[in-house]
Parts: C-alpha cells; sequence; structure tokens
C-alpha cells in the first residue's frame, strides 16, 4: 500500500476546492454583491440584514450551493493530505484531520442557518437579533477552527522549497491573522480580512495541488 492513491485524492479535491472557490467568486460578482456571505458573517440589525437576505435571494442560494460542495472538497483536500503526511508529526495530523472535518460541519450548517434566514425573510418575517447573533457565532467558529487546521496541517508538510515553504507560512500567517480580523474588525480591517482570507485560501489550494501531484510521482509502486 502505497502514499500514492491518497496523494492524487488530495491533488483531485484541491483542484475541485479551487474551481469551486472561483465559480462562488464568479457568482458573486455576477449578482453585484448580492450573493456575497461575508455579510450575513458579522452583525447587523434586523432590517439591514433582512433586507440584505430579500434582495439576495435567489443568488444567494445558488453560492450556498456551491459553498456546500467547496466545503466537501476542502475537507477532502486537507484530510487525504494528512493522512499521506501523518507519519511526519502524527500529533499535528490528528488535529489537522479531526480540526477540517469539524470545519466542514460548522460551514455546512451556516449554509443550512442562512438558508433558514433566506426562507424566513421571504416570508415577510424579520430576522431576529439572536437569530443574527447566531449566524455569527457559527461563522466564528468557523473561522477560527479553520484556521487551527490549517496551522496544524503544515507541521505535516514534507520538504519541497519554496512549494512548502509559501505553504507553511501563508497557513501559519496569513491564514489565522486574516482570519481572526475578520471575525472581530479590529482596526477596521475587517473588510480587507475577508479579501486576506480569500488569497489565501486560494494560493493555498493552487500550492497543494502542486505539491499533490510532485509527491504522488515520486512515491514507489510498493512501500
Amino acid at each position: 500500500m502505497t502514499k500514492a492513491p491518497s496523494l492524487r485524492t488530495a491533488g483531485v479535491f484541491s483542484v475541485l476546492a479551487l474551481t469551486l472557490l472561483l465559480l462562488g467568486s464568479a457568482v458573486i460578482i455576477a449578482s453585484s454583491g448580492a450573493a456575497a456571505q461575508d455579510p450575513l458573517e458579522t452583525f447587523s440589525d434586523p432590517a439591514t440584514f433582512t433586507a440584505f437576505l430579500q434582495a439576495a435571494d435567489p443568488a444567494l442560494r445558488t453560492a450556498l450551493f456551491l459553498d456546500g460542495l467547496f466545503a466537501l472538497s476542502y475537507a477532502g483536500a486537507v484530510g487525504f493530505a494528512v493522512i499521506a503526511f501523518r507519519d511526519r508529526c502524527p500529533p499535528a495530523a490528528w488535529a489537522g484531520g479531526l480540526g477540517i472535518l469539524v470545519t466542514m460541519v460548522l460551514d455546512v450548517s451556516e449554509n443550512l442557518l442562512m438558508m433558514g434566514s433566506l426562507g424566513l425573510a421571504g416570508a415577510g418575517q424579520v430576522i431576529t437579533g439572536e437569530r443574527i447573533s447566531l449566524h455569527v457565532f457559527v461563522s466564528g467558529m468557523k473561522l477560527h477552527l479553520a484556521a487551527f487546521s490549517l496551522v496544524a496541517f503544515t507541521f505535516t508538510l514534507p520538504d519541497r522549497g519554496l512549494i512548502t515553504w509559501l505553504m507553511r507560512w501563508g497557513g501559519r500567517t496569513i491564514m489565522p491573522i486574516a482570519a481572526i480580523l475578520f471575525v472581530t474588525d479590529a482596526f477596521g480591517m475587517g473588510a480587507n480580512a475577508s479579501l486576506g482570507v480569500f488569497v489565501a485560501m486560494t494560493g493555498g489550494f493552487v500550492l497543494q495541488a502542486i505539491l499533490m501531484c510532485r509527491e504522488a510521482q515520486d512515491q514507489p509502486q510498493v512501500d
């Protein structure tokens, strides 16, 4: 049994995650921002939150569909990668693997919560402050855990020169800082931090796809 199948699977999921991320971005641009989930991940007053949801339907439903597939894809990309590299640092592999699975569950839960709020807003009901706070809580937990999972994942990476150097330090700096800035809006950096999260994810999936391909090619047919 070789590591190659896990590496190839992680590579396929990385490409899928990248593709879905770009498709989701295209939907947001085409909808002039109506399909963006960012305004639903930070607190706003009930009237503003409800108005955004009413204006976002049906573009947001398309974005949520793509985001559901994206959640499955990034979980597969990181999950199979840590399986392949688990011998390098087993504790980090366990932390990264379990963390990304829980992140996926939180992401899907967030999408279901948004779908419920879309339905309520479409029926003419104002979204309550308590429900908005739940949106913000689930989103914040998802981003914090995603950052933790990626930091743990970086400790399992092999030495591949510039590729893994960028993955290590991008995962340990850009993603955690951007995620926490987005959640807290510290220094008024919430909007810029959202872009940082997007850049970190896009670059990470590109680098991971390349790394998985190279590592799979270097694996012997039999251990």
